[in-house]
């Protein structure tokens, strides 16, 4: 069995922020946004992503993160590690999670039983000495005897040290429909101006942005890796001298969507970026939008902060200060009535089928937007009689947590919903069912919310019945509906603890999924 797989479906649980400041390690996501983007190779199955980097001289370090994209992490892999071209200005360490050999510029390091979203985090700190512009290539290859070799590189680049910080957090308030301003500021407290900037927001379903300005990307499918309804990021080419600071224009704010949950909590972050460190990020957004309304501006606050110019590249040399936490309290009552669709199958004993298992939201508010009503969990106990012989992979075995989703044979599910459903539409996840026993079988499809429970407008048609080859009274045979004796809540426990840990509204990166949504 392989352990720990569902620690590996965790891991894309964090808050939006931690995820998005210039000095972690980037979620792994395609690039698709304009601008530089590192190599990217897709050899025997497996593709390789590794973040550039740019350090300031006498700065902190930073890591090299070596990811898998997709879905197919190898289980037993080598990576050898060649920084020979950046030796001179560089110290790439050993990662201390990894077992590796070092052997002149090459470290070769192992992994057997991978249960990491990342293969390798490689640390990386500017020698004594390093001077502003020096630049090479960390050229990575991986083996797997599973899946083959693939091959990447990350650049390190020494760049200019500047130390922007951001404004305070930001409470605001409205119901839905409201539109409402958001304050956000940027300062400078180093030594040096700071030479253009960027601001990313990402953010919940509440807090959606009330234009759509020339000077920003927006994503359309949200935002890290998987999950962030509201996802932008807008370039000022504005210079902040030391101890200056600048607001947005007061006219950038936010519309409270008329479907969004009442009442409730939904956060969001506002990040900024030097521009070389937005360029080294930048591949792991996918931005595909280009905003089409006025020119969103910078204006002065008059305000001084406690604190020579080049035309170097720039990087934060303190960007855990960086990011400005935005809270909404959406006033209000309005909540979804989900309701669990009823399942009826006719198939011969030995036939397969295809089955789709969901809901539909009855409205008037949409699900899964944010805080309270975060996602939905779709518990289905399947007939007896029958075996699931195909599963989505954000469906987990209910009694075998150690699991991976999409795990064939299972006798109930676990399936988790992120995504938005407005009202009308319909979650369809794709299963296949094996009939393996003559007669009227039946199962159960139950509905929960999650992460703190939030009750559904009717809880009475939250349970739907599976039924298979029924009689002619419509009613199925024998129930399904067993007790689960994985305790699945455990894990709903789990999802949710991470959350709330984390504060109200924290966000998740979680793993592509494979629902089939109906418009």
């Amino acid at each position: 069995m392989r352990k720990h797989a569902t620690r590996r479906w965790l891991a894309g649980l964090g808050v939006v922020g931690v995820c998005v400041v210039a000095s972690a390690a980037p979620a792994p996501a395609a690039p698709a946004s304009p601008g530089a983007s590192p190599d990217v190779v897709t050899v025997a199955g497996f593709t390789t992503y590794a973040n550039n980097i740019t350090l300031a001289p006498g700065g902190p370090g930073k890591d090299v993160s070596l990811n898998v994209l997709g879905d197919r992490l190898p289980l037993e892999y080598t990576a050898t590690v060649d920084f020979g071209a950046v030796e001179a200005f560089a110290d790439v360490r050993n990662p201390s999670s990894r077992a590796c050999t070092r052997k002149g510029t090459v470290l070769t390091c192992s992994a057997i039983d991978n249960d990491r979203s990342n293969l390798l985090l490689i640390p990386v700190l500017p020698r004594p000495g390093a001077e502003v512009g020096q630049e090479g290539r960390i050229r990575i290859t991986v083996t797997s005897p599973q899946t083959g070799t693939s091959t990447t590189a990350s650049t390190v680049l020494i760049g200019e040290g500047v130390d922007l910080v951001a404004g305070p957090a930001v409470t605001l308030a409205g119901g839905p429909g409201a539109t409402v301003p958001m304050g956000l500021s940027v300062g400078n407290r180093g030594k040096e101006t700071a030479r253009g900037v960027v601001l990313l927001v990402s953010a919940a379903y509440g807090l959606t942005p009330s234009k759509r300005y020339q000077n920003c990307r927006y994503g359309s499918k949200g935002g890290l890796v998987h999950f962030t309804p509201n996802l932008f990021a807008c370039t000022f080419d504005d210079e902040i001298a030391p101890g200056r600071a600048l607001r947005v224009d007061g006219g950038f704010g936010v519309t409270v969507p008329r479907d969004v949950s009442a009442p409730n909590i939904q956060p969001g972050t506002a990040t900024w970026f030097t521009a070389q460190d937005w360029a080294d990020a930048q591949p792991s957004y996918t931005l595909d939008q280009q905003g089409t309304g006025g020119v969103l501006r910078l204006e002065s606050t008059g305000t001084r902060l406690p604190g020579g110019t080049s035309r170097a590249a720039q990087t934060d040399v303190r960007p855990t200060d960086n990011e400005t936490a935005v809270e909404l309290t959406v006033t209000g009552n309005q909540r979804a009535d989900l309701a669990a669709d009823e399942v009826r199958i006719t198939a011969r004993v030995g036939e397969t089928v295809p089955v789709k298992i969901g809901y539909t939201n009855r409205g008037p508010a949409s699900s899964s937007n944010g805080g309270r009503d975060f996602y939905t969990v779709v518990t289905m106990t399947v007939p007896k009689g029958v075996t699931a012989v195909k599963a989505p992979k954000n469906c987990l075995d209910a009694d075998i947590q150690d699991e991976e989703g999409g795990r064939p044979g299972a006798r109930a599910y676990l399936c988790y919903q992120y995504d938005v459903i407005r009202k009308g539409g319909k979650v369809a996840l794709p299963f296949s069912f094996r009939i393996d026993r003559a007669g009227a079988l039946t199962g159960k499809v139950e509905l929960s919310n999650g992460p703190v429970g939030a009750k559904d407008l009717d809880p009475s048609n939250d349970t739907a019945k599976i039924l298979v080859n029924p009689a002619s009274g419509g009613q199925g045979g024998d129930d399904g509906s067993l007790p689960i004796t994985g305790s699945p809540t455990g894990l709903v426990a789990t999802v949710g603890g991470l959350l709330l840990v984390a504060g109200v509204g924290s966000y998740l990166a979680a793993r592509r999924r494979r629902s089939h949504f109906v418009a």
